[in-house]
């Protein structure tokens, strides 16, 4: 009788992948004297991975909002599902900022640095700037589109696609009976085909992922921290925080899982948004496994899509740690002040465009707003040198934090059910 082959789990090949990729690029950086055919070849394969990826976020997110929305039942559970979803994504961004400010008072990256030593003089003059209340307004323009289409042709426009996502799905409830059943049908379908075709593609996550590590490793991101190894350790201090102790612990106590067990069954998804430094590009992942760890349809298809655009934690804390790290090198900020980056941070993130380095473009809108202005953002290209390591750690807190929600609010749905 055959024996049956033993296949390696998904997350296994993707963190084998991850490891091999890492461990190829860094022999390639250090061996060759110009590794940049080896850094174009994985930038290359990765780049198709990652936009087959992209290619199917504003379908799945339109259909699985609006599948999700349209098959609630009509006894209150749309409301109850926002309001847990809202709730849990402030309260974790707000721990977020705070945490944020905790570890860079505490460890004080910019302290004894100076400023002049950091400046560069490069043309960062272009960079938009905003202030603070600009950032709110411009959350509120960006969510409601001119036209629908334009916003649905660019993954710059996610905020717009929900919003009318979520309006057709509401309107959808509201015609006739017969209608909305012809409906749900519809956008059940639509949601089931969107799906098999991200299937599909994650089957490549172990190729994309390791290319993906092998251009970043050969390329010499993985090792270029200079004199900013300080202010690399704080951010990354606060986001094993956030991501290791604080977001496990609401898991525990408010959706009644394992914090291990549940990492193992979303670790293919949050492989995937270290690798990428995309949350958008993750989103597909991110629901599948989501789906495998046993939540629920309904809420995975309107949580998940809602977080990768708008629950944005770890480029909050990010942003706090990098405005004061630039403030401490030239005098610090008043706790007033830092009261105000993390307001600003937590509004800043929120819409932030779910691609790599999103974060250095809103990190203008946090200077300008105490005032730091186009002197400290002239720090910027400095800060970029080693921003590619800071992105994958901070979109895989995102998307862990997108997930954890998804686990929250489904358990707690369930419960009220009961």
């Amino acid at each position: 009788m055959p024996t049956q082959r033993k296949v390696l789990s998904f997350h296994w090949q993707i963190l084998i992948a991850l490891v091999v990729g890492s461990g190829l690029g860094l022999v390639c950086h250090s061996a060759l004297d110009d590794p940049q055919t080896i850094v174009k070849a994985g930038n290359f394969v990765a780049n198709l991975f990652v936009r087959a990826l992209q290619m199917l976020v504003v379908p799945l997110i339109f259909s699985s909002l609006v599948a999700s929305i349209v098959g609630l039942k009509r006894d209150g559970s749309l409301a109850t599902m926002s309001r847990l979803t809202l709730v849990f994504y402030l309260t974790t961004s707000l721990i977020a900022v705070f945490t944020g400010l905790f570890v860079v008072n505490a460890i004080g990256p910019g302290k004894g640095v100076e400023f002049d030593s950091l400046f560069t003089g490069d043309a960062t003059r272009d960079l938009p700037t905003t202030t603070g209340w600009d950032a709110v307004l411009g959350i509120a323009t960006r969510a409601i589109p001119e036209n629908i289409f334009a916003a649905a042709s660019s993954n710059r426009s996610i905020l717009a696609v929900i919003f009318f996502a979520v309006l057709l799905g509401v309107f959808s409830r509201r015609v006739s009976t017969e209608h909305t059943a012809t409906l749900k049908k519809f956008y059940d379908a639509m949601f089931a085909v969107f799906m098999e075709m991200t299937m599909f593609v994650i089957k490549f996550a172990p190729v994309g992922v390791g290319a993906a590590m092998l251009g970043v490793a050969a390329s010499g991101k993985l090792s270029s921290f200079g004199s900013l190894w300080l202010y690399l350790v704080t951010v990354f201090a606060g986001l094993a925080f956030h991501g290791a102790v604080a977001l496990p612990m609401l898991l525990r106590i408010f959706g009644g899982r394992s914090p291990v067990a549940y990492a193992k069954s979303m670790a293919p998804a949050l492989m995937t948004a270290f690798s990428t430094a995309s949350s958008n590009a993750t989103l597909p992942l991110t629901m599948s496994s989501a789906g495998e760890a046993g939540v629920s349809e309904q809420t995975r298809s309107f949580t998940l899509p809602l977080g990768a655009t708008i629950n944005m934690d770890g480029t909050a804390l990010y942003e706090v740690v990098a405005v004061l790290f630039v403030a401490q090198t030239l005098g610090d900020l008043s706790l007033g002040q830092q009261v105000v980056v993390a307001i600003t941070a937590l509004a800043a993130s929120i819409g932030a465009a779910g691609i790599p380095s999103a974060g250095l473009v809103m990190m203008v809108t946090v200077f300008e707003a105490v005032g730091m202005g186009e002197r400290a953002i002239l720090v910027i290209p400095v800060i970029l040198g080693i921003d590619r390591v800071l992105d994958m750690g901070r979109t895989t807190v995102n998307v862990w934090s997108d997930s954890v929600c998804a686990a929250v609010v489904d358990h707690r749905i369930k419960s009220e059910n009961e």
